[in-house]
């Protein structure tokens, strides 16, 4: 990767939706108390995001369908405007799938078309060559955009450490 530098605006979104096996509403109030009872009690900067994230979803919610990657988002990509750039993104997602059904998720993403991949996963779930080392001991997640790594984030959105050009070099 040569000469990549983060984005200077903001994308038009102008579709979005959410996949999960067990999807959350933060508009219901149980819900959201479950999202807010998984942060760490001395995370008060990651409660006060999550709950204006929630203000700002739940004044627009996307469509939210309960399902597996593998029969869920064929679906879903299939409901999108025809004429909108698609963009699967991923958090902290596939490691919670074994081996084979994350190499069977990055197969399925490779062959579609006008879909980008937009993926935070630790280096050694989805492992990229020739990664700079992480900035230091804590744990550090790899941004990519189909499969070109582009910064190590902290593992709850703390932080984002663009590569340099000098820094990585994907094939």
């Amino acid at each position: 990767m040569v000469g990549r530098q983060p984005p200077t605006r903001r994308p038009e979104v102008v579709w979005r939706a959410g996949l999960d096996l067990h999807p959350l509403d933060v508009r219901d109030p149980a819900d959201l108390a479950w999202l807010d009872a998984l942060i760490w009690p001395e995370h008060t900067e990651r409660r006060e995001r999550l709950h204006r994230a929630a203000a700002i979803v739940a004044a627009d919610p996307p469509q939210l369908v309960g399902s597996d990657l593998e029969d869920g988002l064929a679906s879903l990509i299939a409901q999108a405007p025809a004429e909108a750039t698609l963009v699967v993104f991923h958090s902290s997602v596939l490691y919670q799938a074994p081996p084979d059904r994350r190499a069977a998720f990055v197969d399925f993403m490779r062959r579609l078309d006008r879909v980008h991949c937009l993926a935070i996963e630790g280096p050694d779930v989805l492992p990229y060559a020739d990664l700079p080392p992480p900035p230091d001991r804590t744990v550090f997640n790899v941004l990519a955009l189909d499969e070109v790594p582009l910064a190590w984030t902290g593992g709850h959105g703390q932080e984002l450490l663009w590569f340099g050009p000098e820094e990585v070099t994907a094939g």
